[in-house]
């Protein structure tokens, strides 16, 4: 079986928090790697409520350095310094992320030598590629630099460990290695064909797109995405003032879902004007019916 990518919502709001909606901030876990999405001011108790522990965040990835989506990096990382985080805590962010991190660490972390941050400021493109996965960066259209971020299992050969079993193959053995190669091997005089044990474990894709306006680059960046987690601040009555403040309205979020394929569509950073998110997920819903309203704490897998 598959190992999943599970996603937990720690915030789904925008610029004011209200009682259902904390900050910003998405975490996503597949095997050792723990993934976090934007650190909205207050993401330090969402990740208690939610009983994860932030000292196995492994890389960050900050969409855009505005208020909402930044303000608990300072107490996030004198969490982890004061509690001897022992890796390398990789942060990624579009830019000027050099420049703002530098001045963080001289005023909030104080003694830097405890915590090892490595900083990458980057443009769009393949920022990590691993044997297993790749993580992507897009640029955005906002009015400060903003990146939308994907996460994507890359499709592999897996071996059927059921049919292995009744080989009886020595543990450790090479021999494994060719099999799942789908090559033929010969063992204790007989042929073994590794095409008839292999099956192919699909690609899958976790895209999030925050803070910008509507635009093609955001539609083919999120071509075939299992989970589309994407802005949708302002209603469809609002669309003027979303084009003025460079965000989307919910059936702008939807085009995209519709237009790039992708299976679901989860909606977040709503204004704190939306209490009852109802007019939002209907609008969406008529263009792309696979949409919910991500709300604080929700856990999906792919």
């Amino acid at each position: 079986m598959a190992e999943p990518i599970k996603i937990n919502f720690l915030g789904t709001g925008s610029a004011v928090p209200t009682k259902r909606r904390n900050h910003p901030a998405v975490l996503l876990k597949y095997k050792d790697e723990n993934l976090l999405f934007d650190c909205g001011e207050g993401t330090q108790k969402q990740f208690r409520i939610a009983e994860l522990n932030p000292c196995r965040i492994t890389r960050i990835f900050i969409s855009h350095w505005h208020g909402d989506h930044v303000f608990g990096l300072p107490g996030l990382l004198q969490t982890l310094m004061l509690n001897n985080y022992s890796g390398v805590l990789q942060i990624y962010g579009p830019r000027g992320t050099k420049r703002t991190m530098e001045l963080y660490k001289n005023l909030f972390i104080g003694k830097q030598d405890s915590l090892k941050i490595e900083v990458k400021e980057i443009t769009s493109g393949i920022i990590v590629d691993s044997k297993e996965f790749k993580i992507e960066a897009q640029e955005m259209q906002h009015d400060a630099p903003c990146l939308a971020y994907s996460f994507t299992i890359k499709e592999k050969n897996r071996i059927d460990k059921a049919k292995l079993k009744k080989l009886k193959l020595p543990e450790n053995t090479p021999l494994i290695g060719e099999l799942v190669k789908g090559k033929t091997i010969e063992f204790e005089g007989k042929k073994i064909d590794g095409k008839k044990l292999i099956y192919k474990e699909d690609s899958r894709k976790f895209t999030y797109i925050i803070d910008t306006s509507f635009n093609k680059d955001a539609v083919d960046f999120a071509k075939e995405s299992d989970i589309l987690i994407c802005e949708s601040t302002y209603a469809s009555e609002e669309a003027e003032e979303a084009r003025e403040y460079s965000h989307m309205t919910s059936t702008q979020a939807a085009e995209i879902a519709k237009k790039s394929k992708s299976k679901k569509l989860f909606l977040m950073h709503l204004s704190q004007r939306y209490e009852n998110p109802k007019q939002i997920l209907d609008e969406a819903k008529k263009v792309f019916k696979e949409t919910k309203v991500a709300e604080d704490f929700d856990k999906l897998e792919i």
